[in-house]
């Protein structure tokens, strides 16, 4: 009995570990890291796409803050290990790769997303598809994942923001959201976690309509983005193992 009692805590430490070891065997590609220039939120029309086009709205100190954070500071909590970025960045068809969603950039529309979005140096802007009816073969997901077959699944993490209307429409705050979409080899997705910190500043608004110079504007996302961030610390981590626990 005496020699049970000794093998049993050691038979449940051996299984802890044999689980932990398996997870770290998960391997994942991050394939795009980008943020939308587009500022959502109701009732604003065409108003905020007056900030995409202007070279003095430039979101991509934050994106580049936001991604050393997330690789850094949050990857680390992750039930998988991200395939180090290099390798990424390095694959020669990666580097060709163009997304089927902005593959015709001679229409209108196409132009206005190339100027819409930022991306990490070094990645390729893919969107994926969710939820989705297009063919497997026009999906971003299934074709990145075809080039990184070698990996158990590959994720989007992508920012974006949206105006919120404070002091019954006489201001205006921001929300920033980040949004993380695993696919696995199948193509299929496995999560997609979607978080949200809202900024502490806000800007002068008309009829419900914020002030729109990018010198205002830049300050409230960068705020609202930080926010999210230290709202996410401790917390992320937590629910990406929850959510992957089919990849």
């Amino acid at each position: 009995m005496m020699r049970l009692k000794i093998q049993l805590p050691l038979l449940f430490v051996c299984l802890f570990l044999s689980a932990g070891v398996f997870a770290q065997d998960k391997k994942v590609a991050l394939v795009s890291f980008y943020s939308d220039k587009k500022i959502g939120g109701t009732g604003l029309g065409t108003a905020t796409e007056a900030l995409i086009d202007d070279p003095n709205f430039n979101l991509k100190p934050i994106l580049n803050k936001s991604y050393e954070k997330f690789i850094k500071d949050f990857a680390k909590d992750f039930p998988f290990k991200l395939i180090d970025q290099s390798e990424i960045s390095g694959n020669e068809e990666y580097k060709k790769y163009e997304s089927k969603f902005m593959a015709d950039t001679t229409k209108k529309v196409n132009k206005v997303l190339n100027n819409q979005y930022n991306v990490i140096d070094g990645m390729v802007f893919a969107y994926p598809c969710t939820p989705c009816i297009v063919s497997e073969e026009n999906r971003d997901e299934c074709n990145l994942g075809k080039i990184f077959n070698s990996s158990d699944g590959v994720l989007f993490v992508s920012l974006d923001y949206e105006f919120e209307p404070r002091m019954g429409g006489l201001a205006a705050g921001i929300t920033a959201y980040v949004t993380l979409t695993l696919y696995d080899k199948k193509c299929d997705k496995v999560f997609r976690v979607r978080e949200f910190g809202k900024s502490g500043k806000k800007v002068p608004a008309v009829a419900g309509i914020p002030v729109m110079k990018a010198e205002k504007i830049f300050p409230l996302c960068e705020d609202a983005t930080e926010v999210l961030f230290e709202e996410l610390e401790g917390k992320l981590g937590k629910i990406v193992k929850k959510s992957a626990k089919n990849l």
